[in-house]
């Protein structure tokens, strides 16, 4: 049978894992690691074929709703991989067990089978043919994978997953729907050689380990106090688990949980490093220790009935059915639940095992196939051509009869053409009565084609509008047309509905808008009307009849009311849109950020006033802020009739809190930062420095700033305080009237850890860096 343990590869066949027998010295098994691709009778082409398509867009969706995102294309993939090793690498692992492992010339292990128990041999010369062959494979499944994690329209779940043959080739064949972004993804990968996609196998199979030895041992009160808060437990529900903790989930973890339970096992040599075999080996211990762990631990040690009310409430209480009387729980479920057992325990296990072992072979996709035969496989069909052409026109009307005063509308559509091959022609004509307005019809008839094939698609339709109040009928003449969705709105309906809509109007400057409307040449009452909108009524409707003239257009004009009482006016204008958008006559806006300067006190208040004028379009802004501390801004927008014209002129008046006021002077502002009041032109930094003092001696410091402004005798004070815990560089900024003004004043006292006091007066200085020395 196939030993699990000192496999091997062949040189340049890395990707086939050898195993040998421990029974038959000549056999040996192949574990391929890599997929290929089936090739087809030739044995030269792959069993690989991309179809790419284009829906047919009438069946995604009906007339009332739009196509669904990214699916007007499609794919299907068939291919037919197996997980086999090719002639030319088999031929390379026959020669080498001939001339290396047979020959004795490789020093190897074999595993041996003696009397039911497994052991190890060194290899010798052996007479014979190697033997190759496939080990039993138990169960499998197979994945073709793209980047499914981004959603269907790459490749549509369910058709990625397939179960292999599980005979010698293993085949696998896969019939995969791809969405649009799938089938676009190989397209534009085809060039390059590159694409995100490959199979992955995931293989059972039957082998067999030496006899390998697991001791548990322990004390068992010591484990049973390490464990019982930590053994899985599971909940069901009707049979079903519902909760499974603490989960387990490794030989390291059990034995990190219990630093007094000792799970020894034989350590077995593999071959060659390979970290999912430890695993596997690994998890068959952790399933024996826990079994008996188990059955040991998770039973009461002690006889007779234990007392459930004192084991507290079943914690599945609420999964069971109402009704069901209350009942004790489980003393696993009980942290503070005592029973001891004052023993040790060992316990042995000894033996071959044979069970199943997993293996997941894979390979990209553009490793399976050369380019050329993706290239070549790669199909192309547009599922949007049919046969036999037919006309399908549903027919609307967007006329509002609940509101404008239209009793009903008759539309006629005709088509009339002989097929240019058989001489046949071809009528249809049919006449649709509209009296809600909700009404969708449809017309439809089977195409004539010209010489080339190609349908012939023209059609006629016309219309005739019946008005409420006994006005005269409307009647629109024949039109031709090729659309496949008729909708007739007004400006086919020899009448005109306006909506008239506020567009960018900034409210805060526009108080309200006159719009203006009339239809030119037509003397009918509801040729005009005047519509106005302000920050309450943002929308109006204006209907009429054109009075039978083709043309829907109309005139319009605006006069925008601003809120400082002075008014705008556009010019007159054309157009027949339905939904009239209105945007203030603004091209622009500006926006000037003014930003305080001086000190509160001894200021009191800054006044500011600002203006804005554009005399050719006769338009003009103001406004009024007053400042009452410098760390708030205030930002002043205003709406620019020309983008070129963006200057404005502000004054900023002082007021001290003596009550002296200096008066501002009107100056030219650009729109940014400005700043007003005292505006200071320079900035003085000290940099305060005590690296020169001992502050085991110290333990507080404290230095006085002053400045004096020669000119107002504004003061600037700060005060800074040194202790052993931060003595660190410290700086000190002054706004500076007069930049030459740099000189100030410091004072320091020292307070001593031995309660001596010392004081440096009042000294003045200009230096940017100070010192501090007692």
């Amino acid at each position: 049978m196939l030993n699990l343990l000192h496999k091997f590869v062949v040189p340049d066949v890395s990707h086939v894992d050898i195993y040998q027998d421990d029974e038959d010295p000549l056999q040996f098994w192949m574990v391929p690691q890599r997929v290929r691709a089936a090739l087809g009778p030739d044995n030269a082409t792959p069993e690989l074929a991309i179809f790419a398509f284009a829906r047919d867009m009438s069946l995604l969706a009906g007339i009332d709703a739009p196509l669904p995102a990214g699916e007007t294309e499609g794919g299907l993939m068939t291919l037919t991989v197996e997980c086999t090793v090719p002639p030319e690498d088999r031929e390379k692992i026959l020669t080498y067990l001939r001339s290396q492992v047979l020959s004795g010339a490789m020093q190897m292990p074999r595993p041996v089978l003696s009397q039911s128990e497994v052991g190890f041999e060194w290899r010798g010369p052996v007479t014979g043919e190697p033997k190759l062959a496939y080990p039993t494979w138990v169960e499998g499944d197979v994945q073709f994978a793209l980047p499914s994690a981004l959603g269907p329209t790459f490749i549509k779940p369910g058709d990625n997953k397939v179960k292999p043959s599980l005979t010698e080739s293993n085949v696998a064949s896969f019939s995969i729907a791809l969405g649009q972004e799938g089938i676009r993804l190989f397209r534009e990968t085809l060039g390059t050689g590159k694409l995100p996609a490959h199979v992955a196998y995931s293989l059972q199979f039957m082998a067999r380990i030496p006899s390998v030895t697991v001791t548990i041992r322990g004390h068992a009160e010591a484990v049973h106090e390490e464990l019982k808060n930590n053994i899985q437990v599971v909940d069901t529900q009707d049979g079903v688990p519902v909760r499974r903790w603490p989960q387990v989930n490794s030989l390291k973890e059990l034995q990190d949980l219990s630093g007094s339970l000792h799970v020894e096992y034989t350590k077995f040599d593999i071959g060659q490093p390979d970290d999912k075999m430890r695993e596997q080996l690994e998890k068959f211990v952790l399933d024996i220790a826990t079994g008996y762990l188990q059955s040991m631990f998770c039973k009461p040690l002690i006889t007779g009935e234990l007392n459930k009310e004192k084991l507290g409430t079943d914690p599945m209480q609420n999964f069971k059915p109402p009704g069901t009387t209350v009942t004790g729980g489980n003393q696993l479920y009980l942290a503070e639940f005592k029973q001891t057992g004052e023993s040790d325990f060992e316990s042995t296990f000894h033996g071959n095992i044979a069970r199943t072992f997993c293996t997941y072979p894979s390979a990209a996709l553009v490793n399976m196939v050369t380019q050329a035969q993706l290239e070549k496989a790669f199909i192309e069909a547009d599922l949007n051509t049919p046969i036999f052409h037919t006309l399908q026109v549903p027919v609307r009307v967007t006329a509002d009869f609940e509101h404008d005063p239209i009793a009903g509308i008759q539309v006629t559509l005709d088509y009339r053409q002989t097929d240019d091959r058989t001489g046949e022609v071809k009528t249809k004509s049919e006449t649709f009565d509209f009296l809600k307005g909700t009404e969708t019809y449809y017309f439809r008839t089977t195409l004539a084609k010209d010489a080339q094939g190609a349908p012939k698609d023209t059609f006629t339709y016309a219309s005739r509008l019946h008005y409420k109040a006994a006005q005269a009928s409307s009647d629109i003449a024949p039109q031709p047309t090729r659309e496949r969705s008729l909708i007739l709105g007004y400006d086919r309906l020899s009448c005109v509905d306006v909506k008239v809509v506020a567009g960018t109007v900034p409210w805060t400057t526009v108080q309200a808008v006159q719009v203006d409307l009339k239809l030119p040449g037509v003397n009918l009452p509801s040729a005009t009307k005047t519509v106005i909108l302000n920050q309450q009524t943002v929308e109006d409707g204006w209907f009429s009849y054109t009075g039978g003239q083709a043309s829907p257009e109309y005139e319009y004009s605006c006069e925008f009311l601003l809120v400082n009482g002075s008014r705008m006016t556009t010019p007159p204008q054309r157009s027949s849109a339905s939904r009239l958008l209105i945007d203030a006559p603004f091209e622009d806006r500006m926006s000037a950020t003014f930003v305080p300067q001086g000190l509160f006190p001894p200021l009191q208040s800054i006044v500011l006033s600002t203006k804005y004028a554009d005399e050719a379009a006769s338009y003009h802004s103001e406004g009024t802020y007053i400042f009452t501390d410098n760390v708030t801004p205030w930002r002043w927008d205003v709406d620019l009739p020309s983008a070129k014209n963006r200057e404005f002129q502000y004054k900023a008046d002082v007021t001290y809190v003596d009550g002296t006021t200096t008066p501002g002077q009107w100056q030219t502002g650009q729109e940014g930062t400005v700043q007003v009041g005292e505006v200071k032109s320079s900035l003085l930094n000290v940099s305060v420095t005590a690296a020169a003092l001992d502050m085991t001696k110290w333990k507080l410091v404290v230095v006085t700033l002053r400045y004096e402004d020669p000119a107002t005798h504004a003061v600037q004070e700060q005060t800074i305080k040194l202790t052993p815990d931060n003595a660190v560089d410290q700086s000190w900024k002054v706004t500076l009237k007069d930049p030459a003004a740099t000189t100030y004043t410091y004072e320091i006292d020292g307070y001593g850890v031995d309660g001596t006091r010392k004081t440096v007066p009042a000294t003045t200085t200009d230096d940017k860096l100070l010192v501090v020395e007692l």
